[in-house]
């Protein structure tokens, strides 16, 4: 029975690879087919924008997948890699790229050639480092390495200008690389449960933040009172389950800072506190209203990325338009 099952499932994603290359489509979705290989039929998908691989069974990645030069979207994530494809750095033209919950402990420093990366997720990978070279991706807004071995970070990460969510919870950090401080975009910043021993000074210089998790650190000691001042931009900066918050007086000066969090329990007078907060901030953020609030807040699980679609009508509409700035060479102007 399972011979059968594997036969109808590998006919199944030829169909779908066939179909791709009749209907000439942007988007490739083969993703949750237990698939052990790449089929060769992709190779014939020149046009692809997006290839959707995840939930698979792929141990490698096939020499072919270079010719999807004007590839945009690839996912890889839940997959059984156990080093990173370097096929993938022939893929100038991504913006996205999942690798999550693979075995995937280093980046090579030609990872930098991906130079319009807009999206990158590497969680639960086991990842030791990042190469300084990832200060080549100057377009990225969105990273997330949670759930590795990391230990330092690369002070290059200061060149990424365009970042606005970063999440590195659940790795080995002692510290941060001063040059953070001119991520001046940055929204997000989630560092929960590292072994940072104090609270990154380069904070109050970032002033787009608005959310920090640094819980469940080894921060033992307050930050001097005009450093706390100098957060007041953020709207949550959460320290609890750190061991300055098990001290009374701590927390009682901590208290004073309405965007300090020390617990994970709101009682009543934390949401009192919050709700003031909110209201005394409402003003300032009235031209930015529906940009950085409640959406931004939350990491999102892993398990709950999912960046495959479906290709159809409404889709194709998206793909082409991601081929305009590549088309636009072509226009002519008729007066």
């Amino acid at each position: 029975m399972n011979r059968i099952y594997q036969f109808f499932r590998h006919n199944h994603v030829l169909a779908i690879c066939e179909d791709a290359i009749d209907n000439k489509s942007f988007t490739l979705n083969l993703s949750r087919f237990e698939m052990p290989d790449v089929p060769d039929l992709v190779e014939k998908c020149p046009i692809l924008l997006k290839l959707f691989l995840n939930h698979n069974h792929l141990t490698k990645l096939p020499p072919i997948i270079a010719s999807l030069s004007r590839l945009q979207v690839l996912t890889l994530d839940y997959n059984r890699l156990d080093d990173f494809p370097m096929v993938i750095c022939q893929l100038t033209n991504l913006r996205i790229l999942n690798l999550s919950c693979n075995q995937i402990s280093k980046l090579p420093p030609e990872f930098g050639h991906l130079t319009q990366l807009e999206t990158f997720w590497c969680n639960n990978t086991g990842l030791l480092e990042i190469p300084e070279e990832i200060g080549n991706c100057h377009r990225l807004e969105t990273m997330g390495a949670r759930g590795n071995k990391l230990k330092n970070l690369p002070s290059s990460l200061g060149l990424l200008k365009n970042l606005r969510w970063l999440t590195l919870e659940s790795n080995e950090l002692t510290d941060v690389p001063a040059t953070m401080e001119a991520l001046v975009k940055l929204v997000h910043l989630n560092l929960k449960n590292n072994h940072l021993n104090e609270v990154p000074a380069c904070l109050r210089h970032m002033r787009k933040l608005q959310y920090v998790f640094l819980n469940n650190n080894h921060i033992q000691t307050i930050p001097a009172e005009e450093d706390l001042f100098g957060t007041r931009f953020v709207r949550i900066l959460n320290l609890s389950e750190n061991p300055l918050c098990d001290e009374e007086a701590a927390r009682q000066q901590l208290r004073e800072h309405l965007h300090i969090r020390c617990s994970e329990r709101l009682d009543t007078e934390g949401r009192q506190r919050l709700s003031r907060r909110s209201s005394e901030q409402s003003e300032d953020d009235e031209e930015e209203e529906g940009d950085v609030y409640s959406d931004w807040e939350n990491s999102i699980a892993t398990s709950d990325l999912d960046t495959t679609d479906e290709s159809g009508p409404e889709n194709d509409l998206e793909d082409i338009s991601m081929l305009i700035p590549e088309l636009s060479r072509y226009i002519t102007n008729f007066t």
